[in-house]
């Protein structure tokens, strides 16, 4: 026995030895504690030799920061509970708590805290009671508790919250007892403790509650809840102040009916039915009434002698109530009010009837009708502006095309012509009519072999062939070519080399060809310079003789009764003239690149 003791003794000696010496080592309550309350320490303190130590109480120091793995380097790993109260901590790390596996409780109240610190829950999984009462939390974010499922207690009393989330207290389903006293709630979401099955205790007295349509819910919640120590009271509206919820009904709890800002102005037709349409949004449900000048209107009464009311309602917290009145006439014309009451107060609106009459065979038109035809309208102007506009441009913009193929003219000259011609050459008929000439297309002229100058340099009798442009003329540079010879050509397109001609063709001379260059007299088809003239023809008229040897002097493949142009020497080619209705007609084919009428090279 002696020896027991000895041994107790001695175990208590080394114990109170390798404790800190600002704090007290002892065994309490089944668990060995180490107290080191109000010692105005800033740091945790270490661990005794022993390392036995499973509560730790260090309220009332100066802590103000719970630094990374704080109690793993003081050895404290085994703590079990953890008192923290009134130690100026305002910010804890993520992993302050890293290595505590077995703490099921902590306290850390009286803190300056100014948000749950969720993180750091991470490392206390199985953590069973938290006090976190009288710190400057303003609000339960979402999940503040999901990292400790296994949270039983919870006091955040007289902690100045303002909002709590409705997904506040997801993950912790083991939640039983809940302090929210002393607040400043003034609405509470019952979203957020309704999947809490286990709880068993609230408390929410001490709040600002405003006991509205949106407290209605925990209110009747609350009913089948028998543990609630002190019933919360109200402080608003004015006419709930002071009044506790176990006085009250749920239907004390509501809101204002509020009448849809739908239209206010409802037209009808005279001998048919007028429908007024009232929507009211109202929780608890409101009930609502009609009056037509003074008098309350109720359902399947008698409006005249002739004429009854229906009242349809639809809905509850949204409800859609319509008047009927059928065989409306244009006397019944005026206001109809509907009245909207619950708990809460009265909400009221007029609407305006309008019946009018229709005659036989015209069409009604609302307003949506009148409107829909006037956009109609409108779009159907700024179509027809459009394509005005369209024209008058296209008319002011008018190009010239080129013609790549200038059309053949066809011009028989006197007899003696002195040029090179086609082998087979061809006339073109003239049209005469009131307002121009036109001229029938051919064929242009072949290439490839064409009569020489006799040896003797005389020409033959032949048809001079003139290329002349008479789609698109080129007024200036015509004026510049000498009389009756088409245009050169490029010195890509030439049939024949440039000195072809110089070798080969000895132009001749004035005197050779008979007359002189400096003549204004036209060329006359059919008669010669030489001839001798009729003295009923005087020679100023420049018309030829008609005479039985007229047709002797065409060539044998012209038709006798052909028409030919008359050239005069250095003459300028002069178009008829052309309006601008025609210059649009006659544009050039946007499609296919050439100018429509005009011939194309093939």
């Amino acid at each position: 026995m002696k020896m027991y003791l000895v041994i107790v003794f001695f175990v208590l000696v080394v114990s109170v030895s390798s404790c800190p010496s600002t704090c007290i080592c002892k065994w309490k309550g089944g668990k060995q504690w180490m107290e080191c309350r109000d010692k105005f320490l800033i740091t945790i303190p270490e661990a005794p030799e022993s390392e036995l130590t499973q509560v730790l109480d260090m309220s009332g120091n100066n802590l103000q920061i719970l630094p990374k793995e704080a109690f793993r380097r003081a050895g404290l790993l085994n703590l079990q509970k953890l008192f923290l109260a009134r130690c100026h901590i305002g910010q804890i790390d993520s992993g302050a708590l890293d290595g505590l596996t077995n703490l099921i409780e902590i306290d850390l109240s009286d803190n300056l805290l100014t948000s749950i610190p969720s993180l750091t829950f991470q490392s206390v999984r199985f953590l069973r009671d938290l006090n976190l009462a009288r710190n400057p939390i303003s609000k339960i974010e979402k999940g503040a508790f999901q990292f400790v499922p296994g949270l039983v207690k919870l006091d955040m009393s007289e902690s100045r919250l303002e909002h709590i989330s409705p997904e506040a207290f997801t993950g912790a389903k083991s939640l039983e007892s809940i302090k929210l006293n002393g607040n400043r709630l003034s609405h509470f979401p019952v979203r957020s403790v309704e999947p809490l099955l286990k709880l068993m205790m609230i408390e929410l007295h001490d709040n600002p509650w405003v006991c509205d349509c949106n407290m209605r819910s925990i209110k009747m919640w609350l009913a089948d809840k028998k543990n609630v120590p002190v019933q919360p009271a109200c402080t608003g509206p004015e006419r709930l102040s002071g009044k506790v919820f176990s006085d009250l009904h749920a239907d004390d709890f509501a809101c204002k009916p509020e009448i849809r800002m739908d239209s206010r102005y409802v037209e009808a037709v005279s001998s048919e039915n007028a429908t007024v349409v009232c929507r009211v949004d109202s929780i608890p449900p409101a009930a609502i009434s009609w009056y037509w000048n003074g008098r309350l209107l109720l359902n399947n009464t008698a409006f005249s002698s002739y004429q009854r009311i229906f009242v349809i309602e639809q809905g509850e917290y949204e409800r859609k109530s319509s008047l009927v009145l059928t065989n409306a006439q244009e006397s019944d014309s005026g206001r109809f009010y509907c009245v909207a009451e619950n708990r809460a107060g009265i909400a009221d609106a007029n609407f305006t009837l309008q019946v009018t009459y229709r005659g036989v065979g015209l069409p009604f038109l609302g307003g949506g009708h009148i409107n829909g035809i006037s956009l109609a309208l409108f779009f159907l102007i700024i179509l027809i502006l459009i394509i005005i506009i369209y024209l008058l441009i296209r008319m002011r913009t008018i190009t010239y095309p080129n013609s790549k193929n200038p059309a053949q003219i066809e011009v028989m000259a006197n007899g003696n012509a002195h040029a090179v011609v086609n082998k087979t050459p061809s006339l073109t008929p003239v049209i005469e009519t009131s307002s121009f000439t036109e001229r029938k297309q051919f064929p242009p002229p072949s290439y490839h072999s064409t009569e020489m100058i006799s040896p003797n340099g005389q020409l033959p009798n032949k048809t001079l062939h003139s290329v002349i442009n008479i789609s698109n003329p080129d007024l200036i540079n015509d004026t510049r070519k000498p009389e009756g010879l088409s245009p050169e050509p490029h010195n890509d397109d030439v049939l024949f080399q440039n000195n072809y001609w110089n070798q080969n063709i000895r132009q001749p001379t004035n005197s050779e060809l008979g007359f002189d260059s400096n003549d204004k007299t036209p060329i006359i088809d059919g008669v010669s310079i030489g001839g001798e003239l009729d003295d009923n023809y005087p020679p100023d008229y420049g018309l030829p003789i008609v005479g039985q040897g007229q047709n002797e002097l065409l060539p044998n493949n012209i038709h006798p009764n052909a028409k030919t142009l008359r050239v005069w020497q250095r003459g300028v080619p002069v178009l008829p003239p052309v309006n601008a209705l025609k210059r649009v007609l006659s544009r050039g084919s946007p499609d296919e690149g050439y100018q429509e009428g005009s011939g194309t090279d093939v």
